[in-house]
């Protein structure tokens, strides 16, 4: 299956080779949320009011945390929300659907490569990098041993290193234009990353945010933990 991650600032098409979003849970997409109800046969059913509420596992494979969900239908079938909750009954996540249109029509290049690229402003930057961008969280016994500011052909390189029991590795790289647009073959996942879609492989995780391009990297960290230590990297910024 082919998932393309669009960025028409970058002029670029990142295309991935993935299953996804068939092999995750995801609270928004309803092909996914059916799937979860006839996968689970331990799943519970109750009638509350005026809705049906299914509660079932859910499969978050990088997030241990996300365990089960509540599934809110209302008599008609209509799905009311969605609630992650972790394995204290806590909300981890909702989603709320206001209306569903099961016979919406789309523009014949509503799904286009061509017609989702066209029509925006492409993206200028200096090629320089106004400051370090640190992560706000780092796995216990474990402290910054290194910082690096280089230069490239189109920019400038910041490359952070992480040392001792779960050792890892932060390069911010400035990202610039491509001047047609650039299909770029990707290897992993796409997944959620601070405010944008990520890659993410088994030792690594790679986005693009802001004109900066993010690498976080490890031989320890298990995919969870990278995901966490790239979401804890933000707007917060210390000196140039």
């Amino acid at each position: 299956m082919c998932v393309r991650v669009l960025t028409p600032s970058l002029n670029k098409s990142f295309k991935f080779q993935s299953e996804w979003p068939y092999n995750n849970s995801q609270s928004y997409i309803l092909q996914t949320i059916l799937k979860d109800i006839n996968s689970d046969k331990d799943k519970k059913f109750e009638e509350i009011n005026d809705t049906y509420v299914f509660t079932t596992k859910v499969n978050y494979l990088n997030n241990n945390d996300l365990t089960k969900q509540q599934i809110v239908f209302d008599k008609e079938l209509n799905p009311k929300s969605v609630i992650i909750l972790n394995n204290n009954d806590e909300i981890q996540m909702k989603m709320t659907f206001n209306s569903v249109d099961y016979n919406a029509t789309y523009d014949d290049t509503y799904f286009t490569l061509e017609g989702n690229m066209t029509n925006t402003e492409i993206e200028t930057t200096s090629g320089t990098l106004d400051s370090i961008i640190y992560p706000m969280y780092i796995p216990s016994n474990t402290q910054l041993s290194g910082q690096e500011k280089i230069a490239t052909e189109n920019g400038e390189r910041i490359i952070l290193t992480f040392s001792g029991d779960n050792p890892f590795t932060i390069v911010q790289e400035t990202a610039l234009a491509a001047e047609e647009l650039l299909t770029i073959p990707v290897y992993g996942d796409p997944y959620i990353v601070t405010d944008t879609v990520g890659a993410l492989s088994d030792n690594s995780v790679t986005w693009v945010s802001n004109g900066v391009e993010f690498y976080v990297v490890s031989d320890i960290l298990n995919s969870e933990e990278l995901l966490e230590v790239a979401n804890s990297i933000n707007t917060l910024t210390v000196g140039k």
